[in-house]
């Protein structure tokens, strides 16, 4: 069975020499809370103060245990989180990694009238 998941890995920047600070300031508007979205390739958001960062993405496991399926969510965002930090020439800890699986999320219908 398929399980998406929409996957927040948080994390805290480590390292930011002058330079790489002025390059996340120049960019932070392309990377706001504005931005946000669980993409399958990822968006990578960090706040002005360039203390703390999140990813978000939407990853698609193959599992039929879905405690097996959020461990294997888990894992596989934080090595895409981990990926793209060092294709940015960032680094950073992961503080935390949480996800919602798309298909145990019970939709309301709006009361008609």
């Amino acid at each position: 069975m398929n399980r998406t998941y929409r996957t927040t890995v948080r994390g805290r920047f480590a390292d930011l020499d002058d330079t790489r600070r002025a390059t996340l300031r120049a960019a932070h508007e392309d990377h706001d809370m504005f931005s946000a979205r669980f993409t399958s390739e990822g968006t990578f958001l960090y706040t002005p103060e360039l203390v703390t960062y999140q990813h978000r993405f939407e990853i698609v496991i193959e599992e039929e245990s879905p405690e097996d399926a959020e461990v294997l969510a888990h894992m596989r965002a934080e090595e895409l989180a981990k990926a793209d930090l060092d294709k940015r020439g960032l680094s950073g800890r992961t503080v935390g990694v949480s996800s919602v699986c798309v298909e145990d999320v019970k939709l309301r219908r709006g009361v008609r009238r």
